[in-house]
């Protein structure tokens, strides 16, 4: 039985959140990728089997986010206007997420590399983990695709006279 969430999972989950906060508050369409790649960065940076490969692996503690929110801090005032701000917070909160998420789902040694801090549990049954990447993946679809498409085609159909609507 797999006993974490998929990366996929860590990538959809802040993008949903990004969206219910208002994203056109925090950061552009065209760059909400980013804010999905910073949730799936500790995996791909240092991807794991078990959760003992969990434990020791760089990418998932606190000095590792501590490092990549200084690396887009620094980021943002060279990108010239590409990163802003709100931009380089959505993707330092992500991470940090993943973090979270992976701390309830077996645990994480908050700072490795520099010290022990093992921290969290399975606090959500591992039998849960796949409906919830189920549920995430679904909703994600509905945010961005289904309903933006439904409401185009709403608007569309209001628009033309009832003759043309079922036409394209």
């Amino acid at each position: 039985m797999r006993k974490e969430m998929n990366t996929a999972t860590h990538a959809l989950a802040p993008l949903l959140i990004v969206h219910a906060l208002g994203r056109s508050k925090w950061v552009a369409r065209r760059k909400l990728w980013l804010v999905g790649l910073f949730g799936a960065l500790p995996d791909l940076l240092c991807p794991h089997l078990s959760l003992d490969a969990r434990m020791t692996s760089w990418s998932h503690g606190l000095p590792a986010w501590g490092g990549f929110t200084l690396a887009l801090m620094v980021a943002v005032p060279l990108s010239r206007g590409w990163l802003g701000w709100r931009l380089a917070i959505a993707c330092s909160l992500a991470y940090l997420l993943h973090l979270f998420c992976d701390a309830i789902a077996g645990g994480i040694n908050w700072l490795y590399p520099v010290a022990d801090g093992i921290w969290g549990k399975y606090w959500v049954p591992p039998i849960y983990w796949t409906p919830i990447d189920i549920v995430l993946v679904l909703t994600t679809y509905f945010v961005f695709r289904a309903i933006p498409r439904w409401r185009k085609s709403r608007a569309r159909a209001a628009g033309e006279p009832l003759g043309e609507v079922g036409e394209s």
